[in-house]
């Protein structure tokens, strides 16, 4: 098995999955175990560190449950993610406001974790290095598709981006192509497959990873911030003290100027004085609400965010990720596998597509909305404004329920959650993300249905 940057890309196999990130690694793994010849491309030269996504919700918990990974991803995991929500501003303006708290589920689950995307990216390859129908190739990246005329394989068109050889393209013939290769995927472009939505166009996202101690000032491991103005998410990335801080800036921000302006940010952000941290790393980028036309064309499918993205405020993108790769990946298994017609994969893409426009889209703009007061708030920038640019946009059905009369909404939201009976129910609301456990239970064990069923709160 190949697992290192040189490695050649064999010519032929069963299925090719685009981009080894925690999405394509996991629908790779999952295939591999079932003995599925599968070879795993990425781009880089090594897995991603910079700050991204570090939420899994308790519906992705059971996916690594079910995929035997759970207890290892525990072990390098923040545990019981608490999630709190807090005004921003100067001094005694900084005051907690809500908290979520009540434990959900069955036997292993908490509220959710918190880990790195990289660490679990990590772990995950770890695993399938072991696999012996698992190749491995950093390097490469995807630059064409062509179907073959047979409809039964696609010509994949590789670069290798990590190579001193003369030859830089080679062709590898797969049965299936999986794009897990992010939002500006090549193999969702190279597929002519739609990407529906529209990107908010007034403000960009900054992700900074910091050291200061926010449990002195009873942070939990997810905190909202609200404010129209400094809003922020904070999370707690690791056991050593290394935290996320996600706010918002203006567009246009070169790196030095969004570093330049930090301070001003973190002064309202953060709890105490809001001084004496220090920063690992900084990552900006746009905010997304897209999702791609179809999730299967043929023989390529599409997951993660290559299929769709949202404003990770609420943690909802990465957990949707998953929750694509694990239906997916068993659905595949079931085609190539046991006989089950390919339809299984249209009844897959349909039932993800549905649920990313009804849940994961809405929630993750309504918790936008929340923690940024969208209505209501002083919004210097217009982000929420039923305005000519969100008409042209196609926003307005999607943030039509900012409006002044939802201050009143939201505030009864924060008193009834000091209802353990409330918080338990929107902690279970999450489970939206996931499809139903017996969704193709015609091309599956009844033993293996009730497991997943078993994993969910009643």
């Amino acid at each position: 098995m190949a697992s290192n940057n040189s490695a050649q890309a064999p010519s032929q196999t069963q299925v090719l999955v685009a981009g080894a990130g925690p999405v394509g690694a996991f629908t790779a793994l999952l295939l591999a175990r079932n003995g599925i010849e599968v070879t795993l491309i990425e781009t880089n030269t090594d897995i991603d560190r910079s700050p991204r996504a570090i939420a899994f919700q308790p519906c992705a918990l059971a996916e690594m449950v079910e995929a035997g990974i759970y207890d290892e991803v525990l072990e390098h995991s923040v545990t019981d993610a608490v999630i709190s929500w807090w005004r921003a501003g100067l001094g005694a303006e900084k005051k907690h406001v809500a908290t979520i708290a009540t434990k959900e589920g069955h036997e292993p689950f908490l509220t959710g974790l918190n880990c790195a995307q990289s660490v679990v990216t990590r772990l995950l390859l770890s695993h399938l290095e072991k696999e012996p129908s698992a190749t491995i190739v950093f390097g490469h990246r995807v630059v064409d598709v062509v179907p073959e005329a047979d409809a039964k394989h696609v010509v994949v068109t590789l670069e290798q981006t990590a190579s001193e050889s003369s030859e830089k393209t080679l062709q590898v013939r797969a049965s299936w192509l999986v794009g897990a290769d992010g939002g500006r995927s090549t193999v969702r472009t190279a597929a002519s497959i739609g990407f529906e939505g529209f990107t908010w166009p007034k403000e960009e996202f900054v992700a900074t990873n910091v050291y200061y101690p926010f449990e002195k000032y009873q942070y939990t491991n997810r905190n909202f911030i609200i404010d129209p103005v400094h809003w922020a998410i904070v999370g707690k990335i690791s056991n050593e003290g290394l935290w996320r801080v996600a706010y918002g800036t203006r567009t246009g921000l070169t790196d030095a100027q969004i570093r330049a302006e930090l301070p001003e940010h973190y002064k309202y952000i953060l709890p105490g004085p809001g001084t004496d941290y220090r920063v690992e790393q900084v990552n900006k980028y746009r905010p997304h609400q897209r999702c791609a036309t179809t999730f299967r064309k043929g023989r390529i499918l599409l997951a993660g965010d290559a299929a769709h993205l949202n404003n990770p405020i609420g943690g909802l993108g990465l957990t949707t990720g998953i929750l694509d790769a694990g239906p997916m990946a068993r659905a595949l298994t079931a085609v190539i596998q046991r006989g089950a017609p390919e339809s299984v994969l249209d009844r897959w893409s349909e039932l993800r597509r549905k649920t990313w426009w009804e849940q994961t889209n809405r929630q993750s703009i309504e918790f936008k909305r929340i923690a940024q007061q969208g209505g209501y708030g002083l919004d210097p920038n217009g982000i929420w404004n039923h305005d000519e640019m969100a008409e042209k946009l196609g926003m307005m059905e999607h943030i039509a329920h900012a409006t002044s009369d939802m201050r009143e909404k939201d505030e009864a939201l924060y008193d009834a959650l000091k209802v353990p009976a409330n918080q338990r129910a929107a902690r279970r609301r999450v489970w939206g993300l996931a499809l139903p456990p017996d969704w193709m239970a015609d091309f599956e064990d009844d033993a293996v249905v009730e497991r997943r069923r078993k994993l969910r709160p009643d």
